[in-house]
């Protein structure tokens, strides 16, 4: 007699069936010679469902109430390219709210904010992200695959962890409270309950939790949602320079102080207010607006924050002095998308003879405005021009190639081979015989232009 429906034999069972749980429960029962009852079954098969189908249909995520006029936070990747149908909210009170207004993004930050068309709403208590000290509990709020309400505790694992998670570097609260996917957008609290981040991301090899997540500070997040509410869009201010922390490695190769703090200027896009303020690359900016920088973020987070407009003053170490400069902040524009090239093939034509291999294994020339021309570069260059590179060489290890004008050598210019050996070498001799000896070269490729840090044999 044929079975019925779910049962062996049956017309719906078997690796066909269309119930992937029903084969999971029969090989519990085989197993451990146990059947769960069928209250649980139907549960636990309505439960996964539930999550499949909410997977299956658009971008699942969490969010907080910050204002009781309906204002909500959550994170852009939640909200970012949701369908027609438009964004439903559903409140922990169980009411649904239908296509929620997308009030802004910034996916700079990863933040957004909708708007729901209620009033009188209870708001979670926004805490102070500054304050949160590491070993701090840490408990994760959200709707995990999912499964609402879910409530998850650890720690502050780090504060100011530098993670570029977008298009630019971020600090963000480390915790290995669980944090998995549903998860983003909800509040990260702490122990009095006040919300202290938004969780952002995780940290996996697996593509599940490894104890390793992390939160947008709220101050951070509040200042971004503020501003939505407002104008509707985020404005920046915008100084034109790449940078990157001054470590006390990097310092030594500059020739600088092993225990000097800023963040080192690598280059200046033109016309910008960097430039206009008489940045040079190699400077190291220790202050702006009187509160001393540290870390790359450090400058990026209060360039940005500051008024477009407004006017910057700026502490900079250069040549062992230091020099105040004032830079006008513009407003940051969006930049496409910056692709590289493979090298392209030396350049044909005649250069000088090229000398013997020097220093690191380097052929060098002072530039002419001719050799300037057939390397691509402007024919104001100023430097030495890499005629050859001695393969296997420190200089080859660091990525240095035919056609390449070094400008600096720590923060010196250099303008002859004399002048690149006598720096290099008056760099070197600063470290201690055991140490790793490091030295950092000002390299413009094609108008380009970077730090390269070259290390000693």
């Amino acid at each position: 007699m044929p079975g019925r429906p779910g049962t062996p034999g049956g017309p719906n069972s078997g690796p066909n069936s269309g119930d992937p749980f029903e084969d999971f429960f029969k090989q519990f029962e085989r197993r451990f010679g146990i059947e769960p009852n069928s209250y649980q079954r139907d549960s636990i098969k309505q439960q996964f469902s539930k999550i499949q189908n909410d997977r299956g249909g658009g971008g699942l995520g969490s969010g907080m109430i910050f204002r009781n006029d309906g204002y909500i936070i959550t994170n852009a990747h939640v909200v970012k390219g949701a369908d027609t149908g438009g964004i439903t909210v559903k409140t922990a009170d169980g009411r649904e709210f239908r296509r929620a207004q997308l009030v802004g993004i910034d996916e700079g930050t990863d933040v957004a904010v909708l708007k729901i068309n209620a009033t009188g709403l209870k708001t979670v208590q926004l805490g102070d992200s500054s304050k949160v000290r590491v070993g701090d509990w840490a408990i994760a709020v959200g709707n995990p695959f999912g499964l609402e309400h879910t409530v998850t505790v650890g720690i502050i694992s780090a504060k100011a962890r530098e993670v570029r998670l977008s298009d630019r570097n971020s600090e963000y609260l480390q915790t290995d409270a669980s944090i998995n996917p549903g998860n983003s957008g909800g509040p990260l609290c702490d122990i009095n309950g006040r919300v202290v981040g938004v969780n952002n991301a995780i940290y996996s090899e697996s593509g599940g939790n490894m104890g390793i997540g992390f939160a947008i500070p709220i101050n951070t997040a509040r200042n971004i949602a503020e501003q939505l509410v407002r104008n509707g869009k985020i404005t920046r201010g915008y100084l034109g320079v790449n940078i990157e922390t001054l470590e006390s490695r990097k310092a030594l190769s500059m020739g600088l102080d092993a225990n000097t703090k800023g963040v080192l200027v690598g280059s200046i896009r033109p016309n910008t207010p960097g430039a206009r303020a008489g940045l040079r690359e190699g400077d190291v900016i220790t202050e702006f607006n009187g509160t001393a920088v540290e870390k790359s973020t450090d400058l990026q987070q209060r360039v940005g924050a500051a008024p477009v407009g407004s006017l910057a003053q700026l502490k900079v170490l250069r040549d062992g002095k230091t020099v105040t400069l004032n830079a006008r902040l513009e407003e940051l524009k969006p930049e496409g998308a910056v692709t590289s090239s493979a090298p392209s093939p030396s350049p044909s034509g005649s250069v000088a003879p090229a000398p013997a291999a020097g220093l690191f294994g380097l052929q060098l020339v002072p530039v002419t405005p001719a050799l300037a021309k057939q390397f691509g570069l402007d024919n104001t260059a100023s430097g030495v021009l890499v005629t050859g590179v001695t393969p296997g060489s420190e200089a080859d290890n660091a990525g240095l190639q035919r056609g390449d004008l070094i400008e600096k050598v720590g923060q010196k210019s250099v303008v002859s081979a004399n002048d690149f050996t006598a720096t290099a070498r008056g760099i070197l001799n600063r470290y201690a015989p055991d140490d790793l000896r490091q030295v950092s070269l000002l390299v413009n490729r094609k108008g380009e232009k970077t730090f390269v840090t070259v290390t000693a044999k």
